[in-house]
């Protein structure tokens, strides 16, 4: 293999791979290996950036002595790994659809599946980071050498990334060979990644079905049987389970790496151009019957929805991550119980929904994507007899009320875990629904702003503006603000219990006085231009 050829291949596969990055950084006059630098860069802050925010809540934690928890939170970034790595395969394999400009090039198959590869690994070590800092935890705390526990832990995530890469290649590439992928990409990959979801969220039940122990300073809780010979590893690295735990690694990888260069290297080329080739014919139009101009264009508003890995995509950012975040509270067994709270607590919760929204909301959400996924589209229904606020205020809500039933769920799901009274519940719903109302508003102006209409995966939607470093960046502020208010908020009602009435009157009324400043400012800003 070449490493020059490879080297260029992988810098373009960067370029491609974020284009809106690519352009601001050419404008500051950034080419060459210069460019490719920064790109790289782009990568090492959003692994830094994930491991602070999802890293930094599991410091409490004495993973040595806690095989429960442990187990627990290495099967739960599996499973985001395993996510984005069959979203991440199928988006630079397949929906990039780049492969007719390497035919006529000196490539082999083998620089283009690495050039690729690589680009899918940076895009999920971010998410699957945490592993790293478990694994070196789990090992220091057991009492082993710091540089020899770093080793260990590298190596065993660098093994783990590697079946899950492997092993999901696999899955994606051997669906190509069916007649019906061939025939219906499309559904066929929203079924496959349905499923996917559908893994992680029973996963993960089964997972919370576990009964907590004490171990005397920390409650841990049910291990997975499955992953005890990994805990094994960093805690008594000697044992005989442990030195087969590393032997099986090694050979399972080996027969991973063997199958994928036997069935997917091998016919690289051929898959690839197959399918491209269904994905940029033409299927014949048929005439719909309807009449209806508002139910044709509804009709049209949710036939944008099935973009592939558009569904996978809203499931991680938008349910996954944040049910990683509150994971360590309610599914560590210490989950607190709110079911004494009084009616005083009403306000608290509504501005805690609120804030839990605006935090769900952000540019990887439907309502912040869904102009630019019209694509050329636009322009056309932009010159059809349709009043274009009307059009896209239906877009809106088609957004909107879909995050209301994500942050709805999220938020209840919060409730019922914590105990809390049905109006407390409500109470958490209704800030949920507005706080959503308030944060869409926002995106959905955004997305006309930089909308894009030659887009060709969805994560170069969701790197618009500031990157994957600007979207954490705001997630840790808006979280930040969002907890001191809510700190605040709740030592006044747990001081002042007696003036509970005048503080939440007071603070609702503020609530008011904002809200409605922010949606005349849109309404004025926006959608009176549209009008």
């Amino acid at each position: 293999m070449h490493k020059s050829q490879l080297r260029v291949l992988l810098a373009v596969n960067l370029r491609l791979l974020n284009p809106q990055l690519t352009d601001r950084l050419r404008k500051k006059g950034a080419s060459g290996p210069a460019l490719s630098k920064k790109l790289m860069r782009q990568f090492y802050l959003n692994a830094l950036m994930f491991l602070g925010i999802y890293g930094l809540t599991m410091l409490a934690f004495d993973f040595s002595k806690l095989p429960g928890m442990f187990t627990f939170y290495v099967a739960l970034f599996i499973l985001l790994g395993v996510s984005q790595s069959i979203s991440g395969i199928y988006n630079v394999f397949f929906a990039g659809n780049d492969l007719v400009e390497y035919l006529p090039l000196p490539f082999r198959n083998q620089e283009i599946f690495m050039s690729k590869i690589l680009v899918v690994i940076f895009n999920t070590v971010p998410f699957t980071i945490p592993l790293l800092l478990i694994f070196i935890m789990t090992a220091t705390r057991a009492g082993i050498f710091v540089v020899l526990g770093v080793l260990m832990a590298v190596l065993m995530y660098g093994l783990i990334l590697s079946l899950l890469l492997c092993l999901c290649a696999l899955i994606v590439f051997g669906l190509t060979k069916l007649t019906v992928f061939r025939a219906h990409q499309k559904m066929v990959m929203n079924v496959m990644l349905g499923l996917n979801a559908v893994l992680v969220l029973v996963g993960l039940y089964f997972m919370n079905r576990g009964s907590s122990s004490d171990t005397g300073t920390q409650v841990d809780r049910a291990a997975l049987p499955l992953l005890i010979p990994i805990f094994k590893v960093f805690t008594t690295p000697l044992t005989m389970t442990s030195l087969l735990t590393w032997a099986s690694l090694i050979v399972i990888s080996l027969i991973l790496f063997a199958l994928t260069g036997r069935f997917v290297l091998t016919h690289l080329a051929e898959q690839l151009t197959q399918v491209n080739s269904v994905l940029v014919a033409t299927p014949p139009r048929r005439h719909s019957r309807q009449h209806n101009r508002n139910k044709i264009l509804r009709t049209y508003q949710f036939q944008l929805l099935k973009e592939p890995s558009l569904a996978l995509q809203l499931f991680t950012d938008s349910i996954l991550l944040p049910l990683i975040l509150v994971g360590t509270v309610f599914f560590s067994g210490t989950a607190p119980n709110f079911s004494r709270l009084s009616l005083n607590w009403l306000g608290v919760w509504f501005v805690s929904g609120m804030a839990g929204a605006i935090v769900n909301v952000n540019q990887t959400s439907l309502v912040g994507n869904l102009i630019s996924l019209d694509k050329m589209n636009f322009d056309f229904v932009r010159a059809l007899p349709i009043p274009i606020s009307r059009y896209l205020r239906q877009k809106f809500y088609l957004g909107y009320w879909f995050q209301v039933m994500i942050n709805g769920v999220m938020v209840l799901v919060v409730g019922i875990a914590g105990r809390a009274p049905l109006a407390l519940d409500l109470a958490l719903i209704l800030g949920a629904a507005w706080g959503t109302y308030l944060a869409a508003q926002h995106y959905f102006k955004r997305d006309y702003q930089l909308r894009l209409t030659n887009w060709t995966n969805v994560t170069q939607l969701f790197n618009r503006g500031g990157g994957n470093l600007g979207l954490m960046l705001n997630l840790l502020a808006c979280s930040i603000v969002g907890v001191l208010t809510i700190v605040i908020y709740s030592v006044l009602i747990q001081l002042f219990a007696a003036a509970a009435m005048l503080i939440n009157i007071i603070v609702l009324v503020g609530v008011g006085i904002i809200s409605a400043g922010l949606v005349w400012h849109y309404y004025k800003t926006f959608w009176q231009q549209l009008d």
